[in-house]
């Protein structure tokens, strides 16, 4: 990134003008220098002034929380180590949350605990499971006029060959993730979808017949290829999304509450099954179904796709929500001991951190602690 647009991103992010991508630019650009574990890669931008922006950015956000917590006095938005430099320092923060948190307070064996990464199963129509993390990059199969190939990048794309041969009923493919694992797969009809941790789509071979349909567990943000001539239907266990041609979450985990459908772009039409209930989104509005029914608002989309742009990002999210989703990525059981009810917080950082240093950045509020037994987390007051 030049120098000028640093400068202009901060100002917008500052004076809270910063549009939602922006915000994402400048959040991703801190977050590379912490990968490469340097402030200085930046041949245009030096040390100094990386440091002075992530200062700026740090007391902005120190702010919004000063504001919040006004406003909200009988909840506790707990600071997540310099209030989320969790966002936007996660390059200069990562050296203020150094100094004011004992490192040795986190387990060791925590840092063995490596973050979730491109990991999943591909099932065949024959019955034959592919593990995707071991096969080599290229074509790994093909099967009924498709032929499915594996990137450099981690990615499953499937592509309809020339000479393929029409089938009435087209077999089925099923990819799933486990804990710590993601993945993304380009189905027949160019359709994108992002798997998160613990998730599964089923889908044809072939979309025949009226409609293109597939079927989801877990969480997946959908690209879904235009075509007015075959409406694109997702299903989960509980509910239906219709869509012609458009972007969107859904995060339908069995053992969540709430499924919840986030629309980015275009337009669905979302059909509950129990309670029976059916409603149209428009873009930046969410579909929140649980057993008594479904409510649709405005929300803040960023925040329910940043898991597919390499964040974790929490707005006012409870402690045991948000802990189930670090639970799902790093493939650990969590263990509450004491009363965690009305703890709520706020922040972004990176998904790419190993557990000891999410743990770090958690530990610091000084309102809870961790204890590392195994793969298993016991949080303490």
């Amino acid at each position: 990134m030049k120098k000028a647009e640093l400068t202009s991103l901060t100002e917008k992010y500052i004076a809270g003008t910063a549009s939602g991508e922006e915000r994402l630019k400048l959040e991703s650009w801190y977050n590379n220098q912490l990968n490469q574990n340097t402030l200085a890669s930046e041949k245009q931008i030096d040390e100094e002034e990386q440091v002075k922006v992530g200062e700026k950015i740090f007391n902005k956000i120190n702010q919004e929380i000063e504001q919040y917590e006004k406003k909200r006095p009988n909840r506790y938005f707990y600071r997540l180590a310099v209030a989320a430099s969790l966002i936007a320092v996660l390059g200069f923060g990562w050296f203020i949350l150094s100094e004011r948190t004992d490192l040795k307070k986190i387990d060791k064996s925590a840092s063995l605990i490596k973050p979730g990464g491109n990991k999943a199963f591909l099932t065949l129509v024959d019955g034959t499971k592919i593990n995707l993390d071991q096969a080599l990059n290229g074509t790994i199969a093909k099967q009924e006029g498709i032929q499915i190939t594996k990137t450099a990048d981690g990615q499953l794309v499937y592509t309809v060959l020339e000479n393929k041969s029409a089938l009435a009923k087209p077999g089925f493919n099923t990819i799933s993730t486990p804990a710590g694992g993601q993945y993304q797969v380009t189905l027949p009809d160019g359709t994108k979808v992002w798997l998160n941790a613990i998730s599964s789509l089923k889908y044809p071979t072939a979309f025949t017949g009226k409609y293109r349909v597939v079927e989801l567990t877990g969480e997946g943000y959908f690209e879904v290829a235009k075509n007015k001539n075959k409406p694109f239907k997702l299903k989960t266990s509980k509910q239906e999304i219709s869509v012609l041609g458009t972007h969107f979450n859904v995060s339908a985990y069995a053992d969540d509450a709430e499924i919840k459908t986030t629309l980015v772009e275009g337009g669905v039409a979302v059909k509950n099954f129990s309670p029976l209930a059916t409603g149209l989104l428009k873009p930046g509005q969410q579909a929140v179904f649980h057993n008594t029914g479904f409510k649709v608002s405005n929300v803040d989309v960023e925040e329910y796709i940043a898991w597919k742009n390499g964040f974790f990002m929490f707005n006012n999210e409870g402690i045991k929500e948000a802990m189930q989703k670090l639970a799902r990525w790093y493939d650990v059981d969590i263990e509450y001991v004491g009363d965690f009810d009305g703890i709520y917080f706020g922040g972004s950082f990176s998904k790419h951190n190993n557990l000891q240093e999410t743990l770090k950045i958690l530990e610091s509020t000084d309102k809870f602690k961790f204890k590392i037994e195994g793969r298993r987390i016991k949080i303490l007051k």
